[in-house]
């Protein structure tokens, strides 16, 4: 027997506790933690108006292996939603969280699964493939990691691989930077299997790519991308989540755009600019901007960092925006040495 009409929904690098209070109370300063939160709500929220049979989170649920023991309740609390609604979840821990995600009664739930080590879960006429990530030489240890798991599929299913690692040939950030011949990233040679689609996190761009089988079938990797902007160098990355449709060996794939706060950078190093000439320049510049903006500010020199500081101090910028000064770090460096 086939699989037939199965619906997923992938996601994954939700970054939970990014920029976030240690409280859960707003901050007179607007932090972006809750914008974070609200993204991982939306995509709980699509897949149970949209009733998909299952939910896969393709790793890095949280920014950090420890973040507010509210945070993770708050986090898992959104998980419980899906599993009472006969929603089944798996988890793949990512590197943020140290492969191992923060325990909690929740996660107990039947419906529940987190790849907690390598290994299958097998379901009507479909199996889900996993393994936490490894901080190391997976590049050696994968070969090992498949055969294991290819040992519990059987052929006539679906067979789905979810990984929390970079692939050979995938691209990152601004310049699109190419993963390939690194010992933490994955050899896509060693990629397919006897897997019929890849999913993968880890990379926040969404990209599709394809390995080779050695029946001479192209089979897709699909990175979920991360559902919100972490770093300037995503500033024109679209965030989102995929759903897929199974039907026997093929299915159907959309990805849905999530909307997220407009980020613009403003480079200041060729500027020549006085304190009095610095905010005429910033009022003209950003006048254009969303309220809710989210801006970096870049300057080689000590005197313009120093009075960016300080207007951010005096409440020149508006609350509603993230105003982010880089330059400091390596102004101290220089320094230093």
């Amino acid at each position: 027997m086939t699989a037939e009409n199965i619906s997923i929904l992938l996601f994954s690098d939700t970054h939970i506790g990014f920029d976030h209070p240690s409280s859960n109370k707003p901050t007179k300063n607007r932090r972006r933690g809750f914008d974070f939160f609200e993204n991982l709500k939306l995509v709980i929220d699509q897949a149970i108006n949209q009733k998909v049979d299952y939910v896969i989170h393709c790793g890095d649920v949280f920014e950090k292996q420890k973040v507010p023991a509210f945070l993770v309740d708050q986090t898992y609390e959104q998980f419980l939603r899906l599993a009472t609604a006969e929603i089944k979840l798996f988890i793949v821990p990512g590197n943020h969280e140290k492969s191992v995600l923060p325990s909690s009664i929740f996660l107990n739930h039947p419906n529940i699964h987190v790849f907690d080590h390598a290994s299958t879960y097998n379901l009507p006429q479909l199996s889900i493939s996993g393994f936490p990530y490894y901080k190391g030489d997976i590049r050696s240890l994968f070969p090992k990691y498949r055969n294991t798991l290819e040992k519990s599929i059987h052929k006539n299913d679906f067979n789905i691989l979810c990984v929390h690692h970079a692939i050979d040939g995938v691209k990152a950030g601004i310049n699109h930077f190419e993963f390939a011949n690194r010992k933490d990233t994955l050899n896509i040679d060693d990629l397919p299997g006897k897997f019929d689609l890849i999913l993968a996190g880890h990379i926040h761009k969404h990209q599709v790519m394809y390995a080779q089988s050695s029946e001479n079938k192209r089979v897709p990797i699909i990175y979920s991308g991360s559902t919100e902007r972490t770093m300037f160098d995503e500033i024109n990355e679209v965030k989102g989540y995929h759903t897929f449709k199974i039907s026997g060996k093929t299915f159907e794939h959309n990805f849905h755009k999530i909307e997220t706060r407009p980020m613009y950078s403003i480079d200041l190093s060729t500027e020549s600019l006085t304190a009095d000439d610095l905010i005429i320049f910033l009022t003209d510049h950003m006048k254009s901007y969303e309220k809710d903006a989210i801006v970096q500010l870049i300057s080689k020199d000590e005197n313009l960092l120093y009075n960016l500081s300080n207007l951010r101090t005096k409440g020149f910028f508006p609350e509603t925006m993230n105003i982010s000064i880089s330059g400091f770090s390596s102004l101290h460096k220089r320094k230093w040495d």
